[in-house]
């Protein structure tokens, strides 16, 4: 008599490459002999975050509820969180009881996991190209778990592309933990996406983040006349003040970020820019955090990711204290009003334009929801919606925090 296959589930903590990464190892385990399953798992797969306490804490409390909820499961913990735990003494797998600890029949990381065919519940997905960084910025804790820069390459990012297009995917995020580094041979960042987009088919490439000292003046043009490249790009600000970039480490100031965000609109006006706002870093005076708002009001940003700052062991930044956190929680707070502000702002840009709709969810009314080229939540309405699939429409309105827009062609 057959065996039934062994199941697994996993739950997901983090970043997109996270995310790639727990897909990966989806379909290695399901090439393996596994069955995944929604509940009572053999094997209860956590992959865990590091990049702050709050997303340790979250770790700890996935990995408990798994504990209680599954009680006849197996729980292997992987991840960047373990990787980091491990390194202060405080491993997460020992939240596990060693009869409940379970063990993946290969390696987490490596060769055995590149390489997607599907993106279980996304509509746009992610393509990892790069992983490590070196940059060592003060306050965060990726080089420490993700070890130097290495690239995939290009001809193997290329493949998995095509399988994805061939299954009907029409935009695809490439992704990294710094992915301005990546590096072929001779082919960079710049030259990866432009042979990406040399692809046939139907489709849409959007850049998921780049740090700003590694956009390129090639990268820019590709904006300015690739098509299938999405406006759109995620450059981390991280402050607006010039003395706190520098003990972050960042390697950049305010004017030359400045100076890039002008190259690049320059070359694409209508670019929307999105970054991310480090609020509270140890000595981060009132001054400091008045430049960040002035910055996020001036540069336009079409959102802004704010993080509250939180010490992170053995990162060279913990070594001084912060802001206490009721200032870091007034200081975040402030911070979300301007970003809004701007964020409102360039979304009135759009009124009565025509825009390109990737449907990610289709309600009961019809009424389609997904995100435009310029990363815009955007409300569509119109007959037969489908999801996964790209639309035209015009815009109507101008909501809180997105677009509604009628449909005007397929």
């Amino acid at each position: 008599m057959k065996q039934p296959a062994p199941t697994f589930s996993i739950s997901t903590l983090g970043c997109k490459v996270n995310q790639y990464e727990s897909q990966a190892l989806r379909e290695r385990m399901t090439r393996a002999g596994f069955r995944e399953v929604r509940a009572d798992p053999g094997l209860l797969i956590v992959n865990t975050c590091a990049v702050t306490a709050r997303a340790e804490a979250k770790a700890r409390k996935l990995i408990r509820r798994r504990l209680r909820e599954s009680p006849g499961s197996r729980i292997a913990i992987i991840g960047c969180g373990l990787r980091y735990s491990r390194r202060l003494g405080r491993g997460l797998d020992r939240l596990v009881p060693p009869g409940r600890r379970g063990d993946l029949p290969f390696s987490p990381t490596g060769e055995a996991l590149r390489g997607t065919t599907f993106f279980a519940g996304h509509c746009r997905p992610l393509v990892k190209v790069q992983d490590g960084c070196d940059a060592f910025c003060a306050y965060c804790v990726i080089p420490l778990v993700r070890g130097t820069p290495a690239s995939r390459p290009a001809a193997e990012v290329l493949g998995e592309i095509s399988g994805l297009l061939d299954s009907g995917y029409r935009e695809i995020v490439l992704t990294g933990i710094n992915l301005g580094l990546y590096r072929d041979g001779d082919t960079g960042l710049a030259g990866l996406v432009e042979r990406i987009c040399r692809l046939p088919g139907e489709f849409r490439l959007r850049l998921s983040s780049v740090e700003p000292g590694e956009t390129t003046a090639a990268l820019a043009e590709l904006l300015a006349r690739e098509r299938r490249l999405c406006p759109h790009l995620h450059l981390p600000l991280q402050s607006g003040s010039d003395r706190v970039l520098k003990l972050m480490n960042r390697g950049y100031t305010l004017d030359g970020y400045r100076e890039l965000a002008g190259r690049l609109r320059e070359a694409c006006p209508d670019l929307a820019l999105t970054t991310d706002c480090l609020v509270g870093f140890p000595g981060e005076a009132e001054a400091d955090f008045a430049a960040t708002r002035r910055a996020v009001e001036e540069l336009g940003f079409s959102r802004v990711h704010i993080f509250p700052y939180s010490p992170r062991p053995r990162t060279a930044a913990a070594r001084t204290p912060p802001p206490p956190p009721e200032v870091i929680r007034e200081r975040a707070a402030r911070l979300e009003k301007t970003a809004a502000r701007a964020a409102r702002n360039y979304r009135e840009r759009f009124r009565s334009a025509e825009v390109e709709v990737l449907v990610e969810e289709v309600s009961g009314a019809g009424e389609g929801r997904g995100l435009d080229r310029h990363y815009l939540r955007t409300r569509l309405r119109g007959p037969g919606l489908e999801e996964g699939r790209l639309y035209r429409g015009r815009v109507t309105g101008i909501g809180d925090g997105e677009l509604r827009a009628e449909l005007t062609g397929g």
